[in-house]
């Protein structure tokens, strides 16, 4: 195991907020592209809600909410409730998918990975006009592990494969010291690996993405760290990475808070963009921290409005 080598990037953390307009429990982010001075991202909330999120300048915010057809609505309507979480782009095919949990009485019904499609067959459209479940194989294998709110938190793709990331195993409502990821063809969307992530010290997969063939960046959320993992050809792991991440307040370095870190996408620069879902019960600081706030950024906080924060790999 090595340490993972990252600075954080001038400007952030910040809140995921412009003139009002905010996401609200953000939980994947997936970078569709750039040209000189933007850069573009999509955001999944786990209310069923999705943005898109442009960085001009490395600084510089604008939000537009993606719409959904009538037949999309229609489609969602019938989950308990739509709780997206992770969104994920494959360049190689173009293709935009979102992970999805399942809630109620019959999670595995509808926890799973949907292929989605933007009007026209073009990302720069703000309607999502079709929504359907992928169907990997075996399917029993992959529900075997899905219970009401956990299921494949953290996905991504490369050129050959899908890696899926099971939130983690719990038990009494306490996650365990591991979790798995599947890795699955996209030839014949057969699983052709079951990699525990003991050994590896990872406990939850909130977030995944591949910058590379046979490379994989994650974030467990309950260890506050972002991993690195690289695979051989017979996907074995070769190499293994990870640091410790710092969440400090927005505009407050030396004051840190309880943060829920449930994604983490790249863009064409190195740069590694985490975002915060917030936890509810434990995102708002105690008053002893408030005093020591600002009323906008004490305002962020009552609001739950998620952080993103932006590093710059260095290996």
């Amino acid at each position: 195991m090595n340490n993972l080598l990252i600075e954080k990037s001038k400007n952030y953390p910040r809140w995921l907020k412009v003139n009002g307009y905010s996401t609200d429990q953000t939980s994947g982010i997936a970078f569709i592209g750039s040209d000189k001075v933007r850069k573009t991202f999509l955001l999944a909330d786990d209310i069923g809600k999705i943005h898109r999120l442009v960085i001009k300048d490395d600084s510089l915010f604008t939000f537009q909410p993606i719409h959904f057809s009538k037949e999309v609505i229609a489609f969602l309507d019938t989950f308990p409730k739509p709780d997206f979480e992770e969104i994920f782009f494959d360049r190689y095919t173009n293709n935009l998918y979102l992970s999805i949990e399942g809630n109620g009485e019959e999670p595995v019904k509808y926890a799973g990975i949907y292929k989605i499609k933007f009007l026209r067959d073009d990302l720069s459209t703000d309607t999502i006009v079709y929504i359907g479940k992928i169907n990997f194989e075996p399917e029993e294998l992959l529900e075997r592990y899905v219970k009401p709110n956990i299921a494949y938190e953290g996905a991504a793709v490369d050129k050959n494969y899908f890696y899926l990331g099971l939130e983690g195993f719990s038990e009494e409502n306490v996650f365990v010291d591991s979790t798995i990821i599947f890795v699955i063809s996209k030839d014949n969307s057969e699983v052709v690996k079951k990699i525990s992530t003991r050994d590896l010290g990872i406990h939850t997969i909130c977030g995944l993405y591949s910058d590379k063939n046979f490379s994989l960046y994650g974030v467990d959320r309950n260890n506050k760290k972002l991993f690195h993992i690289l695979f051989d050809k017979e996907l074995n792991v070769v190499d293994y990475s990870s640091i410790l991440l710092k969440t400090n307040i927005p505009d407050y370095p030396s004051i840190e808070y309880a943060s829920s870190l449930e994604s983490v996408t790249i863009d064409d620069d190195g740069g590694v963009y985490l975002i915060d879902d917030p936890w509810k019960d434990h995102f708002v600081p105690s008053e002893e921290i408030l005093r020591k706030l600002d009323e906008e950024t004490i305002r962020n906080f009552r609001q739950f409005v998620p952080v993103i924060s932006r590093y710059k790999l260095k290996n």
